[in-house]
């Protein structure tokens, strides 16, 4: 049994895949630069989701990652998002409230009644679970308002 396991092990860490396809962008990314192996694939995806750093790296465009484009040069929408996640996500539920309102303004939004539509309308893509990222919401709300 043990030959059996060392032999898997063995085959599985010598196979070779292509680099950063599985495992992203982010601190473990930038590490682990040659992924030519699953082990080295499973220390960079370790590393990126053990430190929150591929979150941190999507929001803010570093660590090999790319921010969404409406928001790569808005650091104010980005933070106010990173700061208000509670506040936003009641008011996208509802359609109406001052935290969706400013956003709009952060985002030069021109016809604010659609943007509060669209994020109503989609609060369930946006907002897909009790301990959602601020980067997901960032991105869903590019991808939906865009």
């Amino acid at each position: 049994m043990k030959k059996i396991l060392i032999t898997t092990l063995l085959t599985l860490a010598s196979t070779s895949v292509l680099a950063n396809e599985n495992t992203g962008c982010g601190l473990g990314s930038q590490i682990f630069t040659e992924q030519d192996t699953v082990i080295k694939q499973v220390l960079a995806a370790t590393t990126n989701g053990s430190y929150g750093n591929q979150t941190f790296g999507i929001s803010s465009g570093t660590s090999g990652c790319t921010a969404p484009a409406r928001f790569a040069s808005n650091e104010k929408a980005k933070s106010f998002i990173a700061n208000n996640m509670d506040s936003l996500a009641l008011d996208i539920s509802t359609g109406s409230g001052e935290s969706i309102d400013t956003l709009a303004v952060l985002l030069d939004v021109e016809d604010k009644a659609s943007f509060k539509a669209k994020l109503q309308n989609n609060f369930a893509v946006i907002y897909n679970s009790n301990d959602v990222s601020t980067a997901h919401v960032i991105d869903r709300i590019a991808a939906i308002a865009g």
